[in-house]
């Protein structure tokens, strides 16, 4: 508003500078010309101020809508900057999110690259193992091609299953115990003794060769043959265990238990042949898996634990009758102790009326005859306290 009064301002002031200078030109030349020049020239000179002002105004109108056009683009300004600043303070919220957003992301990515470095690790350490496994697994196979090598492994993981049952050797059970039968000499891997009497067998040679090629076949129609080939040879296996008659040697029960370490060993069996273990009943052999004969042989440790209890209440109540008895002969020797304590306080107390009615009467009248005493003589009172009669007595 205040350009465009100063503007208005500097052209009126031009249009009045105009006007005053058209009328010293035109006093200056009506001096110089004659008056119909000069009145020629005014009118010249009138119509080139007027023109000068109606150029003027025009100029003036077109300043002043661009003074507007200037008013209207800084209010806009103003306007926009009060937009840019309200937008600032509403964008502030979102730049610290975006910083903490930021920050975030680099934790993220320094925590990712550190569980990366331990992926890293740990997935070392494993293909380290694995290829230990893998060279043990090949050691494993080798060892298990022979029947007398898979026979120590088992004895191995049965001796393992046996110290986890708490069983102690010498104590519970006997390894390699040779013994004599109808069918001839016998030497089960493991004799089992029982509480009550009695021995287990257990025998931990198995069947291996036909299972493992199973494992290692390619396709459906080789596994199921080597399955049903290993199925036969566990059959076989019990056959065997079967003619030796184990439980001929001593007072055990009428069968041998076949310890398999491996549960797939029975399981893959029995897929094949659903009947297996009624043949197998049939012939007085008990198929054992770890599951099972870890079972059978913590119940076989309880035993021992009551059996172990029973004997000793049994030594208790010996102990005990013991005791009664001996208490029997104290109780008798605390009766004659008791007599003999009557008897002595009695006699005790005859003696002072003794010694009363007779020695100090004749002691007192020697004194009274002048017969000097270097103390008076006086005797001990009687004994008046009675023993304390047992409350079992009554």
């Amino acid at each position: 508003m205040v350009t465009d009064i100063g503007l208005g301002v500097v052209v009126a002031v031009g249009v009045l500078l105009g006007l005053v200078a058209g009328m010293v030109v035109g006093w200056i030349a009506s001096r110089r010309m004659g008056r119909k020049d000069f009145a020629l020239q005014s009118e010249a000179i009138r119509a080139d101020s007027e023109s000068a002002v109606a150029r003027l105004n025009a100029e003036l109108i077109e300043a002043q809508g661009q003074i507007r056009v200037l008013e209207t683009d800084r209010a806009s300004l103003q306007g926009e900057k009060s937009s840019a600043k309200s937008l600032e303070d509403r964008l502030e919220p979102v730049r610290e999110a975006l910083e903490g957003l930021r920050r975030t992301t680099q934790q993220a990515e320094v925590e990712r690259a550190k569980s990366a470095a331990e992926l890293r690790t740990q997935i070392d350490g494993v293909q380290r193992n694995y290829t230990s496994l893998e060279s043990a697994t090949k050691q494993l196979v080798a060892a298990m091609s022979s029947g007398q090598s898979r026979g120590q492994w088992g004895e191995m993981q049965l001796e393992q299953l046996l110290e986890h049952s708490g069983l102690v050797e010498g104590v519970h059970f006997r390894r390699q115990d040779s013994r004599m039968t109808e069918a001839g000499g016998a030497r089960p891997d493991v004799v089992v003794d029982l509480p009550g009497g009695g021995e287990i067998l257990i025998d931990a040679k198995f069947p291996f060769d036909a299972y493992w090629r199973a494992i290692k076949a390619d396709n459906e129609t080789e596994v199921d043959a080597h399955l049903h080939k290993h199925a036969e040879d566990v059959l076989a296996r019990a056959k065997e265990l079967s003619s030796k008659r184990y439980w001929e040697s001593n007072i055990s029960p009428d069968f041998v238990v076949m310890f398999l370490p491996l549960e797939s060993l029975l399981s893959s069996a029995l897929e094949t042949n659903g009947l297996l273990m009624e043949e197998v009943f049939a012939r007085n052999v008990v198929l054992a898996t770890p599951t099972t004969i870890l079972g059978m042989l913590r119940t076989i440790q309880f035993g021992y634990q009551r059996k172990l209890m029973a004997d000793n209440a049994e030594e208790i109540r010996a102990a005990g009758a013991e005791m009664l008895t001996r208490l029997e002969k104290a109780v008798d020797h605390l009766g004659t102790l008791r007599k003999g304590l009557m008897s002595a306080v009695k006699g005790y107390n005859e003696f002072i009326g003794s010694m009363d009615s007779r020695v100090m009467v004749q002691a007192r009248r020697m004194k009274e005859l002048g017969v000097a005493s270097s103390t008076d003589l006086e005797l001990p009172s009687d004994v008046t306290e009675t023993l304390r009669e047992s409350r079992s007595s009554e």
